[in-house]
């Protein structure tokens, strides 16, 4: 039975389909996740960060020095213009439409769709597509997987500024990896063939915070959503990977997907602004229910940009 040839047959399947397995258990029978012990601990939203640190560390430890300015520049790109789209629509949805924003979906909604980034999800398919110089590049795109960015981007954060110790924590891992493998190299082969291993675990994390019933509560903000993130913000993200970087743009399509941070963003923001708090219920629906859908359908279109313009795998850089 060729059931891991089936799984790769999936793209990003090694992570994507034990996601959907932990989180047709979340949807219809949550308690299997939490009978606790290493249960709990390895197969549910528990063990998620924990995870993520494991795939910073091996992605640290797969980086040379010499690849540190191609990861930068490649990361650091897409970061700037995640960070400059969702500035934009943010400033753009407060000026024309007011803080409740567009048919439902408001403005705390909009920001966070347009700035939140799965790091996740972006390497599991960069295990698939990318070379290790986009793998690497997860590192740069941790330090805005986080609540604040979104906070800060609204621009009224009365003073908090940039979490930077999220961004100092993110960065640790991967450092240690790099500085470690750098220093012997049968530590960078050790880890060599470990990513597989970590994003099938990531995958059963961030599946258990999935309930998939929550695509029923789809509206008109969801599709505007899911519109803006899709048709507007998709393009941009391939046309800067493509133009700027000269690359085929499938890491820019792995960089859009939204974040599962994105769930619980609209409830810190809302403690720290309160003039967004009546906004904060909707706006959590509505982020699970676009999470669901780029969830699995960014790696369908990731495989669709990398049959049109070709693949980091087929050709190291």
């Amino acid at each position: 039975m060729d059931i891991l040839g089936k799984v790769n047959k999936v793209p990003g399947g090694i992570m994507v389909v034990p996601m959907f397995i932990t989180a047709l258990i979340n949807t219809f029978i949550p308690a299997a996740l939490k009978i606790g012990g290493p249960t709990t601990a390895a197969f549910s939203g528990a063990g998620a960060m924990a995870t993520i640190g494991m795939l910073l560390f091996v992605a640290g430890s797969q980086t040379k020095y010499s690849d540190l300015g191609a990861v930068c520049a490649r990361g650091g790109l897409l970061v700037v213009v995640r960070l400059a789209v969702a500035f934009t629509g943010a400033w753009l949805t407060l000026k024309f439409f007011g803080i409740g924003g567009i048919c439902g979906a408001s403005a705390l909604a909009i920001t966070i769709s347009l700035a939140s980034c799965n790091p996740g999800v972006y390497a599991g398919l960069m295990q698939s597509y990318g070379d290790n110089v986009d793998k690497a590049a997860m590192g740069v795109l941790n330090l805005i997987a986080v609540p604040a960015t979104p906070l800060v981007i609204l621009g009224m954060a009365d003073g908090t500024g940039f979490d930077y110790m999220s961004a100092i924590a993110s960065l640790v891992p991967f450092v240690l990896g790099m500085v470690l493998a750098n220093s012997d190299e049968k530590i960078r082969k050790l880890f060599s063939t470990a990513t597989p291993v970590v994003l099938f675990f990531l995958g059963c994390c961030l599946g258990a915070s999935i309930n998939l019933k929550a695509l029923s509560q789809a509206g008109t903000a969801n599709i505007i959503l899911i519109g803006l993130i899709v048709c507007i913000f998709l393009p941009i993200m391939i046309a800067a990977d493509r133009l700027i970087l000269k690359r085929p743009g499938y890491a820019a399509v792995g960089a859009t997907c939204l974040g599962g941070l994105s769930v619980v963003a609209p409830r810190i923001i809302g403690e720290r602004l309160p003039q967004y708090q009546p906004y904060v219920e909707s706006a959590t629906a509505q982020m699970a229910v676009t999470l669901v859908f780029c969830i699995f359908v960014f790696p369908y279109i990731t495989k669709f940009v990398v049959d049109k313009f070709g693949s980091g795998a087929a050709a190291k850089s």
